[in-house]
Protein backbone atom coordinates (compact mmCIF):
# COMPACT_ATOMS: atom_id res chain seq x y z
CA UNK A 1 0.00 0.00 0.00
CA UNK A 2 1.78 3.19 -1.16
CA UNK A 3 0.33 5.25 1.68
CA UNK A 4 2.31 3.22 4.21
CA UNK A 5 5.64 3.38 2.41
CA UNK A 6 8.56 5.15 4.03
CA UNK A 7 9.90 8.27 2.40
CA UNK A 8 13.34 8.04 0.87
CA UNK A 9 16.19 9.54 2.89
CA UNK A 10 16.61 13.27 2.50
CA UNK A 11 19.47 14.40 0.23
CA UNK A 12 21.30 16.28 3.00
CA UNK A 13 22.35 12.92 4.50
CA UNK A 14 25.74 11.73 3.19
CA UNK A 15 25.28 8.46 1.32
CA UNK A 16 27.39 5.75 -0.32
CA UNK A 17 26.25 7.22 -3.65
CA UNK A 18 27.88 10.60 -3.17
CA UNK A 19 31.18 9.69 -4.87
CA UNK A 20 29.61 8.18 -7.99
CA UNK A 21 29.63 9.93 -11.38
CA UNK A 22 26.65 12.35 -11.54
CA UNK A 23 24.69 10.44 -14.19
CA UNK A 24 24.93 7.07 -12.43
CA UNK A 25 24.24 8.70 -9.07
CA UNK A 26 21.09 10.37 -10.45
CA UNK A 27 19.78 7.02 -11.69
CA UNK A 28 20.38 5.27 -8.37
CA UNK A 29 18.88 8.10 -6.30
CA UNK A 30 15.80 7.99 -8.54
CA UNK A 31 15.67 4.23 -7.99
CA UNK A 32 15.76 4.65 -4.20
CA UNK A 33 12.91 7.14 -4.29
CA UNK A 34 10.72 4.99 -6.54
CA UNK A 35 11.43 1.88 -4.46
CA UNK A 36 10.51 3.61 -1.21
CA UNK A 37 7.24 4.85 -2.68
CA UNK A 38 6.14 1.84 -4.73
CA UNK A 39 7.98 -1.20 -3.37
CA UNK A 40 10.31 -3.46 -5.32
CA UNK A 41 7.67 -5.51 -7.16
CA UNK A 42 5.73 -2.45 -8.34
CA UNK A 43 8.72 -0.20 -9.03
CA UNK A 44 8.77 0.78 -12.70
CA UNK A 45 11.99 1.20 -14.65
CA UNK A 46 10.17 3.79 -16.77
CA UNK A 47 9.42 5.82 -13.63
CA UNK A 48 13.04 5.50 -12.48
CA UNK A 49 14.31 6.66 -15.89
CA UNK A 50 11.84 9.55 -15.95
CA UNK A 51 12.91 10.83 -12.54
CA UNK A 52 16.58 10.46 -13.43
CA UNK A 53 15.90 12.34 -16.68
CA UNK A 54 17.34 9.59 -18.85
CA UNK A 55 15.78 7.19 -21.34
CA UNK A 56 14.89 3.60 -20.49
CA UNK A 57 17.52 2.57 -23.03
CA UNK A 58 20.17 4.49 -21.10
CA UNK A 59 18.97 2.96 -17.84
CA UNK A 60 19.16 -0.58 -19.21
CA UNK A 61 22.52 0.10 -20.85
CA UNK A 62 23.86 1.12 -17.43
CA UNK A 63 22.34 -1.64 -15.28
CA UNK A 64 20.80 -4.30 -17.52
CA UNK A 65 17.60 -4.84 -15.51
CA UNK A 66 15.67 -3.75 -12.43
CA UNK A 67 17.55 -6.35 -10.42
CA UNK A 68 20.79 -4.92 -11.81
CA UNK A 69 19.83 -1.50 -10.47
CA UNK A 70 19.33 -2.96 -7.00
CA UNK A 71 22.56 -4.93 -7.17
CA UNK A 72 24.47 -1.79 -8.16
CA UNK A 73 22.84 0.21 -5.39
CA UNK A 74 23.79 -2.33 -2.73
CA UNK A 75 27.19 -3.26 -4.16
CA UNK A 76 28.34 0.37 -4.14
CA UNK A 77 28.68 0.32 -0.36
CA UNK A 78 30.34 -3.11 -0.25
CA UNK A 79 32.86 -2.15 -2.94
CA UNK A 80 33.78 1.06 -1.13
CA UNK A 81 34.42 -0.93 2.05
CA UNK A 82 36.64 -3.44 0.25
CA UNK A 83 38.67 -0.65 -1.35
CA UNK A 84 39.23 0.91 2.06
CA UNK A 85 40.33 -2.39 3.57
CA UNK A 86 42.43 -3.72 0.70
CA UNK A 87 45.76 -1.99 1.58
CA UNK A 88 45.71 -3.08 5.25
CA UNK A 89 48.82 -5.05 6.27
CA UNK A 90 48.93 -7.21 9.39
CA UNK A 91 52.54 -6.64 10.47
CA UNK A 92 51.93 -6.70 14.22
CA UNK A 93 49.09 -6.86 16.75
CA UNK A 94 48.68 -3.11 16.61
CA UNK A 95 48.19 -3.32 12.83
CA UNK A 96 45.62 -6.08 13.34
CA UNK A 97 43.73 -3.88 15.82
CA UNK A 98 43.91 -0.97 13.37
CA UNK A 99 42.55 -3.13 10.52
CA UNK A 100 39.65 -4.40 12.65
CA UNK A 101 38.84 -0.90 13.88
CA UNK A 102 38.93 0.45 10.33
CA UNK A 103 36.59 -2.32 9.24
CA UNK A 104 34.25 -1.58 12.14
CA UNK A 105 34.13 2.12 11.33
CA UNK A 106 33.48 1.47 7.65
CA UNK A 107 30.86 -1.24 8.28
CA UNK A 108 28.96 0.69 10.93
CA UNK A 109 29.03 3.92 8.91
CA UNK A 110 27.69 2.11 5.85
CA UNK A 111 25.06 -0.04 7.55
CA UNK A 112 23.61 2.83 9.59
CA UNK A 113 23.41 5.18 6.62
CA UNK A 114 19.78 6.29 6.03
CA UNK A 115 19.86 4.96 2.44
CA UNK A 116 20.95 1.51 3.58
CA UNK A 117 18.45 1.45 6.45
CA UNK A 118 15.72 2.36 3.94
CA UNK A 119 16.69 -0.61 1.76
CA UNK A 120 16.60 -2.99 4.72
CA UNK A 121 13.17 -1.70 5.72
CA UNK A 122 11.98 -2.22 2.17
CA UNK A 123 13.38 -5.77 2.07
CA UNK A 124 11.61 -6.59 5.34
CA UNK A 125 8.33 -5.18 4.05
CA UNK A 126 8.59 -7.14 0.80
CA UNK A 127 9.76 -10.42 2.38
CA UNK A 128 6.37 -12.06 3.04
CA UNK A 129 5.48 -11.89 -0.65
CA UNK A 130 8.88 -11.80 -2.38
CA UNK A 131 12.32 -12.43 -0.89
CA UNK A 132 14.24 -11.30 -3.98
CA UNK A 133 15.29 -7.96 -2.52
CA UNK A 134 16.50 -9.68 0.64
CA UNK A 135 18.50 -12.09 -1.51
CA UNK A 136 20.13 -9.19 -3.36
CA UNK A 137 21.02 -7.51 -0.07
CA UNK A 138 22.63 -10.73 1.12
CA UNK A 139 24.56 -11.57 -2.06
CA UNK A 140 25.71 -8.06 -3.01
CA UNK A 141 25.99 -6.46 0.42
CA UNK A 142 26.30 -8.74 3.44
CA UNK A 143 28.40 -11.54 1.99
CA UNK A 144 31.21 -9.41 0.44
CA UNK A 145 31.41 -7.37 3.66
CA UNK A 146 31.55 -10.49 5.82
CA UNK A 147 34.23 -12.08 3.62
CA UNK A 148 36.39 -8.98 4.12
CA UNK A 149 36.09 -9.32 7.90
CA UNK A 150 36.81 -13.08 7.85
CA UNK A 151 39.90 -12.34 5.74
CA UNK A 152 41.21 -9.94 8.39
CA UNK A 153 40.66 -12.59 11.09
CA UNK A 154 42.42 -15.25 9.02
CA UNK A 155 45.38 -13.00 8.25
CA UNK A 156 45.66 -12.12 11.94
CA UNK A 157 45.82 -15.83 12.80
CA UNK A 158 48.39 -16.60 10.10
CA UNK A 159 50.57 -13.76 11.38
CA UNK A 160 50.29 -15.18 14.91
CA UNK A 161 48.45 -12.26 16.48
CA UNK A 162 45.17 -14.09 17.18
CA UNK A 163 44.46 -17.46 18.78
CA UNK A 164 43.31 -20.51 16.89
CA UNK A 165 39.63 -20.85 16.08
CA UNK A 166 37.11 -20.51 13.32
CA UNK A 167 37.57 -17.13 11.56
CA UNK A 168 33.89 -17.17 10.61
CA UNK A 169 32.89 -17.51 14.27
CA UNK A 170 35.33 -14.77 15.26
CA UNK A 171 33.78 -12.51 12.63
CA UNK A 172 30.34 -13.17 14.08
CA UNK A 173 31.58 -12.26 17.56
CA UNK A 174 33.16 -9.05 16.30
CA UNK A 175 30.02 -8.06 14.43
CA UNK A 176 27.82 -8.73 17.45
CA UNK A 177 30.06 -6.56 19.61
CA UNK A 178 30.12 -3.85 16.94
CA UNK A 179 26.41 -3.64 16.17
CA UNK A 180 24.69 -4.56 19.42
CA UNK A 181 21.06 -3.50 19.00
CA UNK A 182 21.84 -0.42 16.88
CA UNK A 183 20.25 -1.82 13.71
CA UNK A 184 17.05 -2.80 15.52
CA UNK A 185 16.53 0.72 16.87
CA UNK A 186 17.35 2.30 13.51
CA UNK A 187 14.98 0.00 11.63
CA UNK A 188 12.25 0.84 14.13
CA UNK A 189 12.92 4.54 13.62
CA UNK A 190 13.49 5.24 17.33
CA UNK A 191 17.19 6.16 17.02
CA UNK A 192 19.36 8.33 14.80
CA UNK A 193 22.47 7.36 12.88
CA UNK A 194 25.42 7.25 15.31
CA UNK A 195 27.86 10.14 15.11
CA UNK A 196 31.41 9.55 13.76
CA UNK A 197 32.68 9.73 17.34
CA UNK A 198 30.18 7.10 18.51
CA UNK A 199 30.99 4.88 15.53
CA UNK A 200 34.72 5.08 16.19
CA UNK A 201 34.19 4.26 19.88
CA UNK A 202 32.03 1.21 19.07
CA UNK A 203 34.57 -0.04 16.52
CA UNK A 204 37.43 0.32 19.01
CA UNK A 205 35.44 -1.44 21.74
CA UNK A 206 34.51 -4.32 19.41
CA UNK A 207 38.15 -4.68 18.41
CA UNK A 208 39.35 -4.76 22.01
CA UNK A 209 36.63 -7.26 22.88
CA UNK A 210 37.34 -9.77 20.11
CA UNK A 211 41.12 -9.58 20.64
CA UNK A 212 40.60 -10.25 24.34
CA UNK A 213 38.47 -13.27 23.48
CA UNK A 214 41.16 -14.67 21.15
CA UNK A 215 44.61 -13.77 22.51
CA UNK A 216 47.64 -14.85 20.55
Amino acid sequence: MPATRKKAPQPDHPSPLDELPPRRRAMLIAAVNVLMEQGYARASTLEIATRARVSKRELYAEFGSKRGILEALIATSAIQMQVLLAPAEIGDRHALAAALTAYGISALTTLTNPYVIALYRLAIAEAPADAELGSILDLSGRQPSRRALIDIMRRGQIAGFMGLGDPDGMASQFFALLMGDVMVWLLLGVAEQPSPTEIRARAAAATAGVLALHPA
